[in-house]
């Protein structure tokens, strides 16, 4: 049977996976392939039983140029395809990347299915999985989260506001759970950026859902809000383009003087600073979103940086700096 393939989902679930995976690849087959919904099992699990011998593939919702394709749509940048385009990506930074939401309907019916997947992640993926009998508090854990876009939050502060609101939880249960809810791939966190690793560690997190719509099923708190809806699609983007599930390579920069939404930075590889702006045109948001990112390419002495908005496009040099400025959709369409 050296030429059969088999095939296992949530191999986890069942008592004594371990040995009979180890005696299938020893004994059977090489061609052995897993997929589960928290990494986990992938990560540290399998890793353990296959030492050597595996390799993890992420597979997360679809990115826009996926989307596109899931919606037999050939994007373009250039005549009436153009503004198709551009209402896709609309529908795309609200809806998320689910492909079974592409054809729903309605958004109302898109995001009633979106709410039942979230309970179905959280009761399969957080609950039941790691058998958890004191879980009354995670859907408002869960809800700060998600409210939380853009800004630092610690877990400190997370346990506090669970406290204020009765909940018997302690501050190393909320731990766990933010744990658990980034390896069942709700969400990922990010730290702030530092050339010392132990520095980035310590310091606060930001956090960002890896599905638009998945966001917005869990709180009303983003609608209208379509600045930080984009934030957070970009770092969904970012992470496709440079995260793995052995690292994440973003960061954030804050200091007084300035702050820049994202900086990538691949071991061993150059940092990009890249700021995230619905829209420039009002002279104070363009100074203020500028004035971060070229504090950050001062810090991480670079000379290149990318402003991600929704329909501007320029180049301009400031200070030996420069600053590529481009809408959502196209760059989220490019390589």
């Amino acid at each position: 049977m050296e030429n059969a393939w088999f095939f296992f989902d949530e191999v986890q679930a069942a008592p004594g996976w371990e040995r009979f995976v180890n005696r299938i690849n020893e004994t059977l087959s090489k061609k052995i392939f897993f997929t589960g919904s928290n990494s986990s099992v992938l990560h540290t699990e399998l890793k353990s039983v296959l030492r050597g011998r595996s390799i993890a593939i992420e597979l997360l919702p679809l990115s826009f140029k996926e989307y596109c394709e899931f919606s037999n749509f050939i994007p373009s940048e250039y005549g009436l395809a153009k503004s198709k385009t551009i209402a896709l990506f609309h529908k795309y930074l609200v809806n998320g990347g689910y492909p079974e939401t592409i054809n729903l309907p309605s958004q109302q019916i898109s995001l009633a299915y979106l709410q039942e997947y979230y309970n179905a992640m959280l009761l399969r993926d957080i609950i039941e999985y790691n058998h958890l009998s004191n879980y009354a508090y995670l859907r408002s854990l869960y809800r700060q989260a998600a409210s939380t876009i853009g800004k630092t939050i610690s877990i400190r502060r997370l346990y506090n506001q669970l406290k204020s609101q009765q909940y018997n939880v302690g501050v190393n249960s909320v731990y766990d759970a933010m744990n658990m809810a980034e390896q069942a791939y709700l969400f990922k966190r990010i730290s702030r950026f530092d050339y010392s690793e132990s520095k980035r560690e310590k310091s606060d997190k930001k956090i960002y859902w890896l599905d638009n719509g998945l966001l917005n099923a869990n709180t009303a708190h983003y609608t209208g809000n379509n600045g930080l809806l984009l934030e957070n699609l970009v770092y969904k983007e970012l992470y496709l383009k440079f995260g793995n599930i052995y690292t994440n390579n973003i960061y954030y920069y804050a200091e007084a003087s300035g702050e820049c939404d994202f900086i990538i930075y691949p071991e061993g590889g150059t940092a990009l600073p890249v700021q995230v702006s619905w829209t420039l045109t009002d002279p104070d948001t363009r100074n203020r979103e500028i004035k971060g990112l070229l504090k950050a390419t001062t810090y991480c002495k670079v000379s290149e940086a990318l402003i991600i908005t929704l329909d501007e496009e320029e180049e301009l040099t400031i200070d030996d700096v420069h600053i590529q400025i481009i809408p959502a959709w196209k760059w989220m369409l490019r390589p």
